[in-house]
């Protein structure tokens, strides 16, 4: 994944968020149901947390923390579906990967083998959406995948914290159909 050089190589928010102004490109503080309806009927890669996140105290790749990161994107993806909106989690994707490679020929903690075995899934998406999740905003893989989209005009979708329980519809239409709420 090639990223401008002009880019800052650490999560600057603040920094991307006057770069890319006017809610054209990038989409700051956009709820939940707002989001879900814009990118219903096309592919969307949902950008979430993991390296520091799935880290130990001692700083080594601990499996707990990583089955932590990928159940919080994969409730995400599961309320993105039930708003009838379809979204791909490297994190689940790699996580369960992971999880599965029992011989140890993967290190989850590799980032430009994530990186480069990541790109083909954002590639292949039109729209990069960031849950309110703890860490997103410090995630350097996040912050990578925003990046690329915005210089490649895909937009960024940040989600507003809390939204995706706003309004009670997602909650209403699983009830309806005997499933839980989010």
């Amino acid at each position: 994944m090639r990223i401008d050089c002009r880019l800052p190589p650490e999560p600057d928010w603040p920094w991307l968020i006057s770069t890319y102004p006017g809610d054209v490109l990038l989409h700051v503080e956009r709820s939940f149901q707002d989001i879900a309806d814009r990118i219903c009927g096309r592919l969307a890669y949902l950008a979430t947390p993991y390296t520091r996140e799935v880290l130990g105290a001692d700083l080594h790749w601990d499996r707990g923390l990583s089955i932590a990161a990928e159940i919080r994107a994969a409730r995400w993806a599961r309320r993105f579906a039930l708003a009838g909106a379809t979204v791909v989690s490297p994190i689940i994707l790699a996580c369960a990967i992971c999880h599965s490679d029992f011989e140890g020929d993967l290190s989850p903690l590799d980032e430009a083998f994530w990186a480069r075995w990541c790109q083909p899934l954002l590639n292949a998406c039109g729209a990069v959406v960031i849950p309110a999740i703890a860490g997103w905003d410090q995630s350097r893989g996040v912050w990578r995948d925003a990046c690329w989209a915005l210089q490649c005009n895909v937009p960024v979708y940040l989600v507003a914290e809390g939204s995706e329980f706003g309004g009670q519809k997602i909650c209403a239409e699983s009830a309806a159909r005997g499933g839980g709420g989010p």
